[in-house]
């Protein structure tokens, strides 16, 4: 930490603005060392600032300079005086504590602290010879620190919830539009395939106005209902797929090859956003 006597410009001594950690490892426990500068009472790891290092660079200097660790996870704690104690009675320090963590188990410590230990805060609380400071940080821990994230962790909960229902309620919205399509269009498809069989039963050289008229609202109805998600189940040339076809006959043949494959369609299938609305009828060769 170097020396406490710091003069400023005006040649007057000022308060050391330092930070320290409080820092936990992967299974929660707090790491403390011993230091002879604080009556080899157990303590944080810091230091002061330096000109020009932010808060997090200098917490972060510190703590690798005095135990090796590398640090992450940086949260503000709460901000205490250390002045003019009775160990060291020059001193005047600001000091700005923080919650951190760290993956790395190996520690090696400096000539700042005597040993360290790695134990569960309400633990550290049962050690005599832990520094009152300390103390009451680790008890500020426990007690508002943890209680105060804990707010913040079920807000967030809270609004990860509603924004879940948010999407939900758009999900359910949509198959609702969609099941309300399907019953409408269970009543308008018969209208398109009778307009279909229509065509289909004259001659394709027609030059009748009306059948001219007829091919072209065929295919305006035909657009409108790809444009909804609306398309026709194949048939021709497929094999029979019961997911999707229904076999309302059997047609023998001789061609082996030609066994479980669609003979003709008797009535058109529809599919709405690939989800089956009307089955395909179909007859299905059969090998003698």
């Amino acid at each position: 930490m170097g020396e406490e006597k710091e003069v400023n410009n005006f040649g007057c001594k000022y308060a050391i603005f330092g930070v320290s950690a409080l820092i936990f490892n992967e299974e929660g426990k707090l790491f403390l060392a011993k230091s002879p500068k604080w009556k080899n009472l157990w303590m944080v790891p810091g230091g002061k600032v330096e000109f020009g290092e932010s808060m997090s660079e200098a917490l972060e200097r510190e703590v690798k300079e005095e135990t090796g660790l590398s640090i992450k996870d940086i949260k503000y704690l709460n901000t205490v005086e250390l002045n003019r104690t009775e160990e060291r009675p020059n001193m005047h320090m600001v000091v700005m504590r923080h919650v951190t963590k760290t993956s790395d188990s190996e520690v090696k410590l400096n000539d700042e602290h005597s040993k360290f230990d790695w134990r569960a805060p309400e633990d550290w609380l049962k050690e005599k010879d832990i520094h009152p400071s300390i103390k009451e940080t680790i008890e500020y821990y426990l007690n508002e620190f943890l209680s105060k994230n804990d707010h913040e962790g079920l807000y967030k909960r809270a609004l990860a919830d509603y924004q879940n229902l948010l999407k939900q309620t758009a999900k359910e919205k949509m198959e609702f539009a969609m099941f309300a399509n399907e019953i409408m269009l269970r009543e308008i498809l018969p209208v398109y395939d009778h307009l279909k069989m229509a065509i289909e039963h004259h001659n394709e050289e027609s030059k009748d106005e009306w059948l001219a008229g007829v091919k072209h609202v065929v295919k305006q109805f035909k657009d409108v209902l790809e444009k909804i998600g609306v398309t026709e189940i194949k048939t021709a040339g497929e094999k029979f797929d019961h997911n999707s076809m229904e076999a309302i006959k059997n047609e023998e043949t001789a061609d082996e090859k030609l066994d479980g494959q669609v003979a003709k369609q008797m009535k058109a299938g529809y599919k709405l956003n690939g989800k089956v609305i009307e089955a395909a009828k179909v007859v299905v060769y059969k090998v003698k």
